[in-house]
């Protein structure tokens, strides 16, 4: 039996990572700082509600900072795109 062998037609394939611009490393910049601004201002307005809602919510007062923390959002989240 005779093995034949093929070549493979190597096509560009795009890579995940973006390539390190300058517009594209202040629009990631930009989204993260306003990111990290909507974050503030929902942990203000849980800070606000009362107990009985936070309870609703499923969470607890102590859990607020730790759910409306950047970190936390964006390594929760899906992934996030400026």
């Amino acid at each position: 039996m005779e093995t034949t062998m093929t070549t493979m037609d190597h096509g560009r394939y795009e890579t995940s990572r973006r390539k390190l611009d300058l517009l594209g490393f202040v629009g990631r910049a930009l989204g993260l700082a306003y990111h990290a601004m909507k974050m503030r201002s929902e942990r203000a307005a849980l800070h606000e509600m009362p107990d009985y809602m936070l309870k609703d919510l499923g969470i607890s007062r102590s859990e607020i900072d730790r759910y409306t923390s950047v970190r936390y959002a964006l390594s929760h989240s899906e992934r996030f795109d400026a």
